[in-house]
């Protein structure tokens, strides 16, 4: 792992090298470049037992620019996740070309994140501190392309976008796909993230998702709102049986400097009985017979003037399980029932900006 992470930094510097010249003479050439990294202290509390340390939660490597007018690219590494030299690209969260073929109209290739709607899921892994169950389990990176549409007004972006199946567990060609169509928007008041999403995982079957998310903000009261139902076309009922609710209401004080939040959620699923074989289950991210909240409150406080590149948080959660369930033998089985665990976390967010245009 040391000796992948000497190579990305060295490849890191050589690349403001070359750049240097290029980069004083025009606007081509690295416009972002960055390490961002974040570390907890963690406490959980569950009947009588009480687990606590320190841990690194993140260690983000991230470089994006312009090749000319009409080619950029942008790449972000988890550093912390790499492992093995075969799953390297299993820790590169997105690593893409783009081509700007006119001024609205875009295409992008290489690793993309899986266009699907909620805030929550938009938010990068070093901003998110307790989560859905559903979160936890979706894999949202792979291989494919985006097509990608901006009104003139800049205020909102259509992508249309075909990758590998976030379900597609083969090493080379599994054949399943993730086809979606995703709007971005950004308005005075609110800023909606929203999907329609076909994810296959056998061939010719898929999980379809409807993510439906906006953040708000008035004044200094700032938030976010997501729901997303999902569905198989094989089930009874297709609204509102597999669903996933998160709320975060925040309040921004002192110019900005510390936000107070509070935020909680719910997984549920009831398209399909525990006891069943795993090969038949509809949705794998969150399981049948899953039923789970989870609440709290923290804050965030930014201690550089005008910058948000030191971060100190703290937070208070609460999982209440009314039922989880797991992979027993090959079977979907209640593991939990009626039980409530706590989490207290302290940490520390730091980004170094070495371009940052």
């Amino acid at each position: 792992m040391m000796k992948k992470i000497l190579l990305i930094t060295f490849f890191a510097f050589i690349s403001v090298s070359v750049f240097a010249q290029m980069t004083k003479e025009n606007n081509y050439g690295i416009n972002k470049l960055k390490i961002e990294a974040r570390t907890d202290f963690d406490c959980f509390i569950y009947d009588d037992a009480t687990n606590s340390g320190f841990n690194g939660k993140i260690l983000n490597f991230i470089i994006a620019g312009d090749i000319n007018d009409n080619f950029y690219y942008a790449y972000r590494q988890r550093l912390n996740k790499i492992q093995r030299d075969y799953n390297f690209f299993d820790a590169t969260d997105y690593l893409y070309l783009g081509w700007r073929i006119t001024k609205n109209l875009s295409l992008t290739t290489g690793k993309e994140i899986v266009a699907m709607g909620g805030i929550e899921y938009d938010l990068a892994p070093i901003d998110v501190y307790y989560h859905s169950n559903f979160w936890d389990n979706f894999n949202c990176y792979r291989f494919g392309a985006n097509l990608e549409y901006t009104t003139n007004d800049g205020k909102n972006t259509f992508t249309l976008q075909f990758t590998n199946s976030p379900y597609d567990n083969a090493i080379l060609f599994g054949s399943l796909y993730n086809y979606s169509l995703h709007w971005r928007a950004n308005y005075k008041h609110f800023g909606p993230v929203c999907s329609v999403n076909m994810y296959e995982y056998k061939k010719g079957t898929f999980m379809n998702v409807i993510a439906l998310g906006t953040t708000y903000q008035f004044g200094p009261v700032v938030g976010y709102v997501d729901f997303a139902n999902r569905a198989n076309g094989e089930q009874k009922d297709f609204f509102f049986k597999d669903i996933t609710v998160i709320g975060r209401l925040g309040v921004n004080l002192f110019s900005d400097k510390l936000q107070l939040f509070a935020k909680g959620g719910f997984d549920i699923n009831e398209t399909q009985d525990v006891n069943i074989p795993f090969d038949k289950v509809y949705d794998v991210c969150v399981l049948p017979g899953t039923d789970i909240k989870f609440y709290g409150g923290g804050f965030e406080f930014y201690p550089l003037k005008n910058s948000q590149n030191i971060r100190i948080h703290g937070f208070f959660a609460v999982s209440d399980v009314a039922r989880r369930v797991g992979i027993e033998e090959d079977m979907v089985a209640e593991t939990e029932n009626n039980t409530i665990s706590y989490q207290v976390n302290l940490g520390a967010t730091w980004r170094l900006n070495f371009i940052n245009k």
